[in-house]
């Protein structure tokens, strides 16, 4: 977890604050982002400044739904954002202390109250929004958001 995040431990947002997403981008390389001290930030990976947002259906609240419903609701959010978004890649988000990995996409031209309104109806706590800037973590519902730095490496398999 990053330390300038005002997550404390037993906060169900500290798996999220030390979430790594692994972005897939067939044939330009798949990319890891991960949150760092505020106002750390790596090299911008997009043509376009415009924020990012990254979102799943998976594992919705306190349910664990099975995995074949998980990728059904996911696939049902990704139908609902392909009218909205300028561009989508799969993405992954693991908890690095749990190891607990939702399959999710990353978006380009979404915004940030209709990414919070789909999370909310896929009943999904926060989403992702990453700018040039911030790594941030957004509440779906209630106003909180916790914002770091970023960083990014490669990701050496080359899925």
């Amino acid at each position: 977890m990053v330390p300038a995040m005002r997550v404390e431990p037993g906060d169900r947002w500290a798996s999220y604050a030390r979430t790594v997403v692994e972005i897939l981008r067939p044939g330009e390389g798949d990319l890891s982002v991960r949150p760092a001290p505020p106002g750390e930030v790596g090299q911008w990976p997009w043509a376009s400044t415009e924020p990012v947002r990254i979102l799943t259906a998976w594992d919705p609240g306190d349910e664990r739904p099975c995995e074949q419903e998980n990728r059904e609701s996911q696939a049902a959010l990704e139908s609902d954002l392909r009218p909205l978004a300028t561009a989508m890649w799969a993405a992954v988000g693991v908890d690095p202390l749990s190891g607990h990995r939702d399959e999710g996409v990353l978006v380009l031209g979404v915004t940030e109250a209709d990414a919070l309104a789909l999370g909310a109806r896929y009943g999904q706590d926060a989403i992702f929004a990453w700018t040039p800037a911030e790594w941030a973590i957004v509440a779906c519902t209630g106003g909180r958001r916790e914002a770091s730095g970023w960083s990014l490496t490669p990701v050496a398999h080359g899925r």
